[in-house]
């Protein structure tokens, strides 16, 4: 599991580089960059608490956070979009 959250943390800038490059040729929209951002970092989340053992309580809150991740994570995410994206447009 480390193995595979070392991959998750090395390879973010690769994954975030997809949005760029659909932002360049005008297919981002906020629905699909809440959507990339709040789905890696649950994925995220959920890997790095499988590295505690059973039922403890870092395992738990991992599993709390990534939920919570999913939904004020998108909206959050779809402001970020806003904020910073579409002023760049204008």
């Amino acid at each position: 599991m480390l193995a595979l959250f070392i991959f998750e943390v090395v390879f973010l800038p690769l994954y975030l580089l997809s949005p760029k490059i659909l932002h360049r040729y005008d297919l981002l929209t906020e629905n699909r960059f809440g959507l990339i951002v709040t789905s890696y970092l649950s994925v995220m989340i959920s890997t790095a608490s499988q590295l505690f053992p059973t039922l403890s309580l870092g395992r738990i809150i991992g599993l709390i956070l990534s939920v919570l991740f999913l939904f004020p994570g998108y909206f959050i995410a779809k402001w970020i979009y806003r904020q910073i994206l579409l002023r760049s447009k204008q």
